[in-house]
């Protein structure tokens, strides 16, 4: 009797040994994946020190940020998505225009935001359907990216000099902030 008590013992330990490690693993890798990102937040500004990439000797630009949208989810009922400012590939040369590239960078991170809506609304539709997958979520991921290409391409492809270009958008990205 007292053996197989120990070796319940055991099982037990082993049990909660390894339920602990698997969270712990999706926990320590969160950890690590928020050391180099920025969560996206209504009033976040950014500091020149955020920008922590190698700059692009090559390129004309003297500043470059990176969003994108992060999917975080152990099952697809904790399915999550956010937009987030990737610190260790956005770089700057100089810091001269630093507050109106910030203005323009900051658009660009509500339009994240937007889109990290979106795909969560999306994800909402499907979490409790037992017909879902994850792939489910890779098709709601690739319409998204879609959109959110196009309405990159339409912010970015035009003449307009930055300042008039976040006069123009400003408005649309707080509306689409504003009802999502």
């Amino acid at each position: 009797m007292k053996k197989q008590k120990k070796r319940l013992f055991i099982i037990s330990l082993i049990a909660i040994v390894g339920v602990v490690y698997w969270n712990s693993q999706a926990d320590i890798k969160q950890y690590l994946f928020s050391k180099h990102v920025i969560f996206w937040e209504k009033n976040i500004t950014l500091k020149p020190s955020d920008f922590q990439g190698d700059s692009n000797k090559n390129s004309k630009s003297k500043i470059w940020w990176h969003h994108a949208l992060y999917l975080k989810s152990k099952n697809l009922k904790d399915a999550e998505v956010k937009a987030v400012f990737d610190k260790d590939k956005s770089w700057i040369k100089d810091t001269l225009n630093f507050k109106a590239n910030m203005e323009l960078q900051k658009l660009s991170f509500d339009i994240y935001e937007t889109y990290a809506r979106k795909f969560n609304k999306e994800i909402d539709k499907i979490k409790y359907d037992d017909e879902s997958s994850f792939s489910d979520l890779e098709k709601i991921g690739n319409n998204i990216n879609i959109e959110l290409r196009r309405m990159q391409n339409a912010l970015y492809s035009t003449d307009l000099a930055p300042q008039k270009l976040v006069e123009f958008w400003r408005p649309k990205i707080d509306k689409l902030l504003k009802i999502e």
